[in-house]
């Protein structure tokens, strides 16, 4: 047994979160500097296989105290390129880490839509993807490899919808609701969700609600679909 353990983890996924789990047992308090992104998201909950389920009892519940360093600082600090950073101190625990993953208000609005309706799944960035839109690999467009079997002229859009064992696949009705839908997802509304509910770029995209794709996707559209505020409208462009 140690009364104090102070480590560096490498941060390889959720091998820093491992390392944890198997020192604490051993030790009365941990101090440890890894990221922390994983507490911060706010749909964490809602995911069966994200880091903050995975690691509750064995690691979450465990933080004393927290401190955050913001990403800007901590990549000047340590000449890295990495999210937030978080100094813990883990023991018996008591931290109120769950505040730290509230939603704001632009986000709640937006995830509100998600609840009975259609979310698209699975938007990520993967470099390699053939398409007129290879920003959004599986999501606008159909196939992957020029010799696929899955080759289609149709645009199809992934959902959580289940068809046998994969994600059910709908496609646009017109050219112009794949233009809407791609407008949609670039918009700056959406970058700006997607910057609060995403953990880290290399992580899909999720939780995104299917809307009307017969609509002109503008700004001023979604901010009325939504509900924003002038003031949350503002916040977006800041």
């Amino acid at each position: 047994m140690f009364d104090c353990c102070i480590m560096n983890p490498p941060y390889d996924k959720s091998l820093h979160l491992k390392i944890i789990a198997e020192i604490l047992p051993h030790c009365d308090k941990v101090v440890n500097i890894s990221p922390c992104r994983w507490l911060e998201d706010p749909l964490a909950r809602y995911k069966s296989n994200s880091e903050y389920k995975k690691f509750e009892d064995k690691v979450s519940k465990k933080i004393e105290d927290l401190i955050i360093v913001e990403a800007d600082v901590a990549n000047e600090l340590f000449d890295i390129d990495h999210t937030d950073l978080g100094i813990y101190t883990l023991g018996n625990g008591g931290y109120d880490y769950s505040k730290l993953s509230e939603m704001d208000s632009i986000t709640r609005k937006i995830f509100e839509k998600c609840k009975g309706n259609k979310t698209i799944m699975d938007i990520s960035t993967i470099e390699g993807y053939r398409g007129p839109h290879e920003g959004f690999f599986g999501v606008i467009g159909s196939h992957r490899h020029p010799d696929s079997r899955f080759i289609s002229d149709d645009y199809g859009l992934f959902t959580t919808y289940r068809e046998t064992c994969g994600n059910k696949l709908i496609f646009f009705d017109s050219e112009n609701e794949r233009k809407n839908c791609f407008n949609y997802l670039t918009s700056k509304l959406l970058r700006y969700y997607s910057s609060k509910i995403r953990t880290n770029q290399r992580i899909p995209w999720q939780f995104v609600p299917v809307i009307d794709f017969k609509e002109d996707c503008t700004d001023s559209y979604l901010k009325k679909y939504f509900g924003l505020t002038d003031e949350e409208y503002k916040n977006i462009f800041c």
